[in-house]
């Protein structure tokens, strides 16, 4: 399940936002497990993986939290699991040198929205990297989408993007076979929270 929730964007909170969106995210984590596994969660709970992904001992459930100027989200699944949000942005074309493959450098400059489709790009490879705990130090050009056929570099993992309000962009990797990737368009209401089934 994916939970989502609004929250103020960055020009109207003072202070740390990345402190405030860390802890907004805590607290849908929390929300999310007590929901599905009727389990109290503490923030000591935590551990962190070799790689660095946090992870909780001894559960039957894996999570993965992400945040962006507005929002944040929260995957909560059996299987391993990682999850990016994003607010669209503008097509850099630094990153997509080093990242991209030519492939989708090509896919994003023919593309009537640019932003749109380098963010949901974007998410997707992060959404990987988040499920491995590899994080963006690893060769992001091998990780390769077919925005075409909405296929993906491997079916080992699974793929699921929702375009929130036609703004946010949020992918789920999921450690589980599949060739396909699903996409979504929904519009959320901007109070409470959110579960999206995927």
């Amino acid at each position: 399940m994916v939970y989502i929730r609004f929250i103020p964007p960055k020009n109207e909170y003072e202070g740390s936002y990345h402190k405030f969106c860390h802890s907004e995210g805590m607290e849908l984590l929390r929300y999310a497990l007590q929901k599905e596994y009727s389990h109290d969660f503490s923030a000591e709970n935590i551990r962190k993986g070799q790689r660095g992904k946090p992870y909780i001992e001894n559960v039957p459930f894996y999570f993965n939290i992400s945040h962006c100027d507005g929002l944040v989200a929260c995957v909560v699944s059996e299987k391993e699991v990682g999850i990016d949000a994003e607010v669209t942005r503008n097509v850099a074309d630094r990153v997509m040198k080093r990242c991209y493959s030519d492939d989708e450098i090509a896919y994003v400059n023919s593309a009537e929205n640019k932003d749109f489709e380098f963010t949901k790009l974007w998410t997707l490879k992060e959404s990987y990297v988040k499920l491995t705990g590899e994080g963006i130090a690893t060769n992001l050009k091998a990780i390769s989408f077919d925005m075409k056929k909405t296929t993906a570099f491997s079916e080992d993992v699974s793929f699921s993007q929702i375009v929130v309000n036609e703004r946010y962009i949020i992918s789920i990797c999921k450690k589980e076979k599949s060739s396909h990737i699903n996409c979504n368009e929904m519009n959320v209401k901007t109070d409470g929270v959110t579960i999206i089934n995927i």
